[in-house]
């Protein structure tokens, strides 16, 4: 479960990526069918047969909406205004791949999204062919459930009526990341785009809630409490990462790195079991020992939550305002090359 939150992962922005023969024709009509049956919340709300659990969750993800366009400036479409009933608890699964003995991604090209490091299916046992043709080239593989994606203003992205089970802050970090990459892209940036997506969309939950429950109130404490384990699973994570980084670069033979790459896996998952209580505050990442670890997950992991922290530097550079921060973001859209080299640089010149 908490690999599918990491991953809320998970912007997928599947109608893009449908440039390539069957794969766009299968996909495209999985996507045309699920907006063909999406109802306008309006209507759903006046439905005075409309069951008071999604009632409520739809007018939760409106003042959502709204507040991700009046308090964090991003943009003001039709995304969030309809649901589609589903009986599924997620929408689609994602591929994607990695060298055994190095982080190297194997990338997807596209049109307009450029080269990305993960496949999108709707259908399961599609995801299974994709990575098994992966696995037997020698590859690490994972694949992920999915809870939402954009299409980047190409298709009115709807709710789905599974996210009523969602806590108000998963739901808030959800479609302030979804709403994120609608409102800016960059072509050939995965890593830039997943990480701006993830930060504003966990910034952005906790201040909504601090918005609307106040300060002082539980469901805030407990933002704040999950907030700090997600940066405490951070630093976990990078620890791994960096551990197996100095194994894949060592001189050693690749038998050797083998071996210790899943000893290196083995006890670190044993650490969380034994300490779990200790390292962490919440229950949230109660399953990180049993989920499945290798340099793919890993690797998506980096791709979505790696360099946050920049993120964080820059809110602070603009008075700790999303809505500031989000107006200089949407200036890199003119810039070339790495954006991050362009925020560095402004953090560096203190202005």
């Amino acid at each position: 479960m908490q690999s599918r939150k990491l991953l809320n992962i998970a912007s997928i922005c599947f109608i893009l990526v449908f440039f390539n023969g069957c794969y766009l024709i299968k996909q495209g009509v999985y996507l045309i069918r699920y907006n063909s049956r999406a109802r306008p919340v309006e209507a759903i709300l006046k439905d005075p047969d409309t069951e008071e659990k999604i009632r409520s969750f739809l007018k939760l993800a409106q003042e959502i909406r709204s507040f991700a366009i009046d308090s964090v400036g991003l943009v003001n479409n039709r995304n969030y205004s309809r649901m589609v009933k589903i009986n599924n608890d997620y929408i689609a699964t994602f591929v994607s791949a990695a060298q055994k003995l190095s982080f190297e991604q194997y990338k997807w090209c596209f049109p307009i999204l450029g080269c990305i490091p993960y496949k999108g299916f709707f259908e399961l046992e599609d995801a299974k062919k994709e990575a098994g043709k992966l696995s037997r080239k020698g590859y690490d593989v994972d694949i992920s459930k999915v809870d939402a994606f954009s299409t980047l203003g190409f298709f009115s992205d709807p709710l789905y009526s599974y996210m009523a089970d969602y806590k108000v802050f998963s739901l808030a970090s959800l479609i302030i990341h979804e709403q994120t990459h609608a409102t800016i892209y960059l072509k050939g940036q995965a890593q830039f785009n997943e990480e701006l997506a993830t930060y504003i969309g966990n910034r952005g939950a906790l201040e909504f809630i601090k918005s609307k429950y106040g300060e002082d109130s539980e469901e805030y404490r407990n933002a704040i409490s999950a907030s700090r384990d997600r940066q405490t699973y951070g630093s976990v994570m990078k620890k791994l990462v960096g551990d197996l980084d100095q194994i894949y670069k060592s001189e050693e033979s690749p038998e050797s790195k083998l071996e210790k790459k899943h000893q290196t896996i083995d006890t670190f998952r044993q650490n969380i079991k034994d300490n779990y209580d200790s390292i962490f505050e919440t229950t949230n990442y109660r399953n990180l020992a049993n989920m499945k670890i290798n340099n793919a997950s890993l690797a998506v992991w980096m791709t979505y939550t790696y360099d946050v922290d920049l993120f964080e530097q820059l809110y602070r550079k603009k008075g700790s305002s999303l809505r500031n921060m989000m107006d200089y973001i949407k200036t890199l859209k003119k810039c070339k090359g790495d954006p991050k080299v362009h925020i560095r640089e402004i953090l560096d010149k203190g202005s």
